[in-house]
């Protein structure tokens, strides 16, 4: 049992290392099979990557999330978004949640995006983080905001950019204080042919190295598609499919990181 406890206790040590500091965000089946390379793609799980991602969405969405972590329950993340479209942009909800209940995180945000042309959308979500702290049996919380845009340069190529959590406060408690980090994405994608698209991202998150992302997502057949993926740091390798129809969207994928083994993600939608 001694042995047990000390293996979770580094793997929660390690995984913090693996997905920096507060907060594990939820990526989306689609994105996490191209290597998170998602700032200037729309779709429902734009909420975590661009919000402008979701003026793209012409019907009421629902979608649900969950991410297995080195096969470890309490390292599992959970997460639910909805998107409804109105004649004066889209507004959308998200709630994911990380870990286990007696020293969970938790995500909600509300998200607002339009198009500002044929061209260009622009998106803004403000949310809040909290974070059970064990020790004190109490939750301290947080808010913060992010606001990105996405414009089509020509007819095959998106170019996207994503600022989140600039500026935001420090959560501080008498047991514990956390600074969210800010973070910077920006990135294209590009349909080489009507069946190829190829996606590519930089990320800079506070105090962390640049990270260089690179995905790919081929239509193998009607409704049904293969994905890879590529990130710099940490180095990693993704991979993933997806089927999807006029309502219902399946995506899962696979990564793995060299120190702690696998990561499955899956997530299904319902555009109603």
């Amino acid at each position: 049992m001694k042995h047990k406890i000390i293996l979770f206790f580094l793997l929660i040590n390690l995984a913090s290392n693996a997905y920096p500091r507060t907060m594990a965000i939820p990526s989306g089946g689609r994105a996490a099979g191209m290597g998170n390379a998602y700032v200037s793609q729309s779709g429902v799980f734009s909420v975590y990557h661009n919000p402008a991602g979701t003026s793209a969405i012409d019907k009421m969405a629902l979608s649900i999330f969950y991410e297995s972590r080195f096969h470890v329950e309490y390292l599992s993340v959970k997460a639910i978004t909805a998107t409804i479209p109105t004649s004066a942009g889209n507004f959308s909800f998200q709630f994911n949640s990380f870990g286990a209940p007696e020293w969970a995180e938790s995500n909600a945000g509300l998200t607002y995006a339009l198009n500002l042309s044929k061209k260009l959308s622009a998106g803004l979500q403000i949310h809040y983080y909290g974070r059970r702290l064990p020790e004190a049996n109490i939750l301290v919380m947080n808010a913060g905001f992010e606001t990105g845009a996405i414009y089509q340069i020509t007819e095959r190529t998106h170019l996207g950019a994503n600022v989140a959590n600039l500026l935001t406060p420090k959560i501080r408690d008498t047991h514990y204080t956390e600074q969210i980090p800010w973070v910077i994405r920006a990135g294209g994608h590009t349909a080489f042919t009507h069946d190829f698209i190829l996606s590519y991202e930089a990320e800079q998150m506070e105090n962390e190295k640049l990270n260089l992302k690179l995905g790919g997502e081929w239509q193998a057949s009607n409704g049904i598609f293969f994905r890879g993926g590529f990130n710099t740091s940490p180095s990693k390798i993704f991979a993933g499919f997806g089927y999807t129809n006029e309502t219902i969207f399946f995506d899962i994928a696979f990564s793995n990181h060299h120190n702690l083994g696998y990561v499955t993600s899956a997530s299904i939608s319902l555009m109603l």
